[in-house]
């Protein structure tokens, strides 16, 4: 006589979807998408915009860091989500690399470092109009010496 098989095992079947968005855009995020883990497992997301991951209900860890020399912008956050919902959460990388921590919530994050951002293009810019200045200067310079002027 043969004993009854077991049943198998449970099927673990994701029931709901976090949409998961990386705000900012192309000009003052960098070109590598963050990266994510749900209880330690790497999920994949976009350079900015919004993911659909699908994922079991239930309690869940996220953890994400943005990557440019090195790693920056940490955030975690426990969520809960019931089976069929679809769980916005929201991740703000800082502007700058060298700020450690980012912003990660249930609704549209402050990103940190938008002074410094704003203090570095403003010197780019005035560096360049210097540049321009004196380039401008020495042509005019170099153009009334040839002239005869």
């Amino acid at each position: 006589m043969s004993q009854p098989l077991p049943p198998p095992p449970p099927v673990f079947a994701p029931d709901a979807v976090l949409s998961f968005t990386v705000q900012g855009n192309l000009m003052t995020s960098n070109w590598i998408a963050p990266s994510l883990t749900i209880d330690g497992h790497p999920a994949e997301l976009p350079i900015t915009g919004t993911r659909q991951i699908p994922i079991m209900s239930g309690r869940h860890h996220l953890r994400v860091h943005s990557q440019w020399l090195r790693q920056y912008g940490h955030a975690a956050l426990d969520i809960e989500i019931a089976p069929g919902e679809n769980l916005q959460v929201f991740y703000a990388p800082p502007h700058q690399n060298f700020f450690n921590e980012g912003s990660m919530g249930l609704s549209p994050q402050p990103r940190k470092g938008r002074g410094y951002f704003i203090a570095t293009w403003t010197v780019i810019g005035l560096l360049l109009l210097v540049a321009l200045g004196l380039f401008a200067g020495l042509s005019v310079t170099i153009l009334t010496m040839l002239l005869g002027g």
